[in-house]
């Protein structure tokens, strides 16, 4: 009987810890931060470029996350050192994100006087727009005259060994096949990007871009890249981020940019799209078929 009476007394414990389990909890964000509480530096280095184009970004906000919009580009490093090429005056916004939402603070805003061009001096922003004082625009190989055609897939799991090059093969599932435009980065007054999309309604964009030398990535700031993907379905939504891609591949006349597709719209997994690119002037030099 003793055995009895423990045996329900532990049922009725392990009832009761089962409904306190499945009770909804009440989850609520940490009191939002007061902007005078966001501490942070912008600090243009004089020593390093007489012109102040160094600049160091510092974020002194304890469990903060950064979030920097200095106009050639973003960040969310606690600490950053990024360099302007080009003289002008330029605006760093920054925000912090806090446990209770996000913090913006006012704006700064600096001038650099001096152009400091061994900033943009790597081959890979020659190759990107003609370096210092050219620009250089770009077209979908969709005629596939360097490359297979215009898109690539790839398999982020085996990056090294599995590749597709869908050549012609992805019209007109994956790519309406057409003019999609073309794209122009520059660097005569400064990292600028323009395009025309010929494939989204003729829409024109002008921004700015920003290349990672180390991670070898490419970041465009207001417009994105020439681009398709399942136009029945308006693919291109399905991947969320259209501001960094990938550098997968550039020289003179070829551009390789690759996105991730994240929330395929027919719910397929993780790929990276690679979209190839070849000048246009390299384009019009080849013979007409």
């Amino acid at each position: 009987m003793k055995a009895k009476r423990i045996n329900v007394a532990l049922i009725v414990i392990c009832i009761a810890m089962l409904i306190s389990s499945c009770q909804k909890k009440d989850y609520q964000l940490d009191a939002p931060l007061d902007r005078s509480q966001i501490q942070f530096e912008i600090v243009q280095d004089f020593n390093t470029d007489a012109g102040g184009n160094t600049v160091i970004l510092k974020n002194n906000t304890a469990s903060t996350v950064s979030i920097w919009d200095y106009q050639t580009g973003k960040s969310t490093r606690q600490q950053d050192t990024i360099h302007y090429a080009f003289k002008g005056d330029y605006t760093i916004k920054f925000s912090a994100m806090t446990g209770g939402g996000i913090v913006e603070v006012d704006s700064v805003k600096i001038s650099v006087t001096e152009n400091n061009l061994d900033y943009v001096s790597d081959p890979m922003w020659t190759n990107i727009s003609g370096g210092a004082g050219h620009e250089k625009t770009w077209v979908l190989d969709t005629d596939g005259l360097f490359f297979e055609g215009p898109m690539t897939f790839v398999d982020p799991a085996n990056f090294a060994n599995v590749w597709w090059d869908a050549g012609q093969g992805i019209y007109p599932d994956n790519m309406a096949r057409g003019d999609y435009g073309e794209m122009t980065f520059s660097l005569i007054a400064g990292p600028d990007f323009r395009n025309i999309k010929r494939m989204e309604n003729n829409v024109q964009e002008k921004g700015t871009y920003m290349l990672n030398l180390i991670d070898k990535t490419l970041t465009v700031n207001g417009g994105t890249i020439l681009r398709g993907y399942k136009p029945a379905k308006n693919g291109i939504t399905g991947i969320s981020n259209w501001t960094t891609y990938e550098i997968l591949a550039l020289d003179e006349n070829t551009l390789r940019l690759g996105v991730y597709r994240d929330k395929d719209v027919d719910g397929e997994g993780s790929a990276l799209l690679v979209y190839n690119f070849i000048s246009k002037s390299f384009a019009e030099s080849q013979p007409a078929e």
